[in-house]
């Protein structure tokens, strides 16, 4: 019988092989010169590959590694889930559609080798047949009754509007990061410029111009956003959701349980901060005076990467006490690439690269820095960089001794549970400036109780665009531009936003179990560490390896 890990590595061949340009990201330069397959045919494939294995894994000994056969089968079905519900492969969305990422991940591809780059270069000759592959797709899914949303779709044209409008000489192809000290590289960089300019931008353009002129026709309008009105809806929203949360859950109660903390525990500690920082505890008071006080904007771009730096250095010399486990160093701040920076979340994080080409970086969002809250800023470092990304993206690819499965692909749920887990766990360490940063926290945190119930009101109640936006302009102090970015966001990737709260939750969760069951025992470092030191989880997987971490402390302390 097929080993365990021999499977895990199977999948991972199969899964760099289907995402070439992710595998250059990550530092796997085998696959270099292909791009992505969005032909039917070639989905049709990968699919039938997917089920083979996965009939194989689920008549492995699971007995051999439980943890790494319980991942492997929850990987496979997260794929499946996207593959055969179609709507997030290769999507119209400003995020994961195909034409966004290209942009943003040849950004952060380095070429080590002079071949690498040679091979690079062939991939992007390919990039108008992709984007003709991904048009193909959207035009008949919209046929299937499977339309994307009209405000995902124009999100796209104006990215696209974006990057063909920057100068050649800054296009992100050409400025593709190729070996220091190679002699080729200028010749390299002159023929990249010649094929971005008559190859690669020609293919952005015209699938710029078959979107609003085919696509957006077609596209769901702002009444109904949510996948519920399109065929097959309701099933394929119940498949994502559990893709995303791991574990199965009626959109109803992801519904109440949002409304519950957005509506009701997170109004009292509003209330109690917005005292200390403004003298105020009107809820509805507190939000207007974040949304409009002028102190708590930045001035321009350098502030917000200088503020950003002061806040993760100042969280990593915080880390004693808390985390045992931690990367080699602190992650570097960078501002989210222009072309993309309008339709962008405020921040993200990626992913140190395995060959050690990039290191873990904290993105920024700087477009209109005189829009950025300033006292959002902290938590969104925590969140996004210390003590919350960086450490579990980049422990878990420390993980050598692990499948590359469990180091590189992560679980929503997981990765973006412990980022809000993060927030607050920050606070704990006393790691805010003062309550207006505290408030700050909060705002995060009802935001993320907001997405549960947009996410399920537009997906699974049919709510429009207006009644999502206006719920989180009524129960969190986000700015509207922010607001309105990120309601599309949920709408083109539906399930997704669920990850984040409901992850939180299940972290806390457990955490409370583990402290009322062990009582003295209990130590926050050894918690924290049995989280971040076996890769991205399932919460299935994290509640086993709690409860064994906890079984085994007890037993060592009589």
């Amino acid at each position: 019988m097929t080993s365990i890990d021999a499977l895990a590595a199977e999948y991972w061949d199969l899964y760099l092989a289907v995402k070439p340009t992710y595998a250059s990201l990550i530092g796997e330069h085998q696959h270099d010169a292909e791009i992505e397959d969005l032909s039917d045919p070639a989905r049709r494939d990968h699919t039938s590959r997917l089920r083979a294995l996965q009939d194989r894994v689920e008549k492995a000994t699971a007995a051999e590694d439980p943890i790494t056969h319980a991942l492997l089968l929850s990987a496979i079905e997260a794929d499946l889930a996207e593959e055969e519900t179609e709507i997030l492969v290769g999507p119209a969305d400003p995020y994961n559609g195909p034409h966004s990422e290209q942009l943003r991940w040849a950004a952060q591809t380095r070429a080590l080798e002079p071949a690498h780059a040679e091979a690079l270069a062939q991939r992007y000759r390919q990039i108008p047949r992709l984007l003709d592959q991904a048009l193909a797709r959207h035009l008949r899914l919209a046929s299937d009754g499977r339309p994307p949303a009209a405000a995902t779709v124009r999100r796209v044209i104006d990215q696209i509007d974006a990057y063909l409008s920057g100068p050649l000489t800054e296009d992100v192809f050409v400025c593709l990061q190729v070996p220091k000290g190679w002699e080729g590289a200028d010749s390299w960089r002159s023929n990249m410029a010649e094929t971005v300019e008559e190859t690669v931008r020609p293919g952005y353009a015209s699938y710029r111009r078959a979107l609003g002129e085919r696509l957006l026709p077609l596209a769901r309008p702002d009444d109904r956003p949510g996948i519920c009105h399109i065929d097959d809806g309701a099933y394929i929203y119940h498949r994502l959701v559990e893709r995303f949360v791991t574990i199965p859950y009626d959109p109803a109660d992801i519904h109440r349980i949002g409304t519950e903390h957005a509506t009701g525990s997170l109004v009292s500690e509003y209330a109690e901060i917005g005292q200390a920082a403004f003298g105020i505890t009107d809820p509805d008071a507190i939000f207007e005076r974040l949304r409009t006080d002028p102190a708590l904007r930045y001035s321009n771009e350098e502030e917000m990467l200088a503020h950003a730096e002061e806040v993760v250095a100042r969280a990593w010399a915080a880390i004693d006490g808390w985390l045992g486990a931690r990367p080699d160093g602190p992650c570097r701040v960078l501002p989210v690439p222009a072309s993309l920076a309008k339709d962008s979340p405020p921040a993200y994080y990626m992913q140190a690269s395995p060959d050690g080409a990039r290191p873990g970086t904290y993105f920024l969002n700087t477009y209109q820095p005189t829009t950025r809250d300033r006292f959002s800023a902290e938590d969104t470092a925590f969140h996004e960089a210390i003590p919350g990304h960086h450490f579990d993206r980049a422990l878990a690819s420390a993980l050598t001794d692990l499948p590359d499965f469990r180091r590189f692909r992560s679980q929503n749920v997981h990765a973006e549970g412990w980022g809000l887990y993060a927030e607050r766990l920050a606070d704990e360490m006393g790691l805010y400036s003062g309550p207006v940063d505290r408030l700050g926290m909060l705002a995060a945190d009802s935001w993320r109780a907001g997405r549960l119930v947009v996410d399920t009101g537009m997906h699974h109640h049919g709510w429009t665009r207006d009644q999502a936006v206006q719920f989180l302009v009524d129960w969190t102090p986000i700015n509207l531009p922010t607001i309105e970015q990120e309601i599309d966001r949920y709408i083109g990737w539906p399930g997704q936003a669920l990850s984040y709260k409901m992850g939180q939750i299940e972290i806390i969760r457990l955490r409370t179990v583990a402290e009322r069951t062990m009582g003295s025992a209990f130590d926050i470092v050894g918690f924290h560490d049995t989280l971040l030191t076996s890769g991205s989880v399932t919460i299935p997987v994290l509640e086993h390896l709690v409860t064994t971490w906890m079984a085994r402390v007890q037993r060592q302390s009589g």
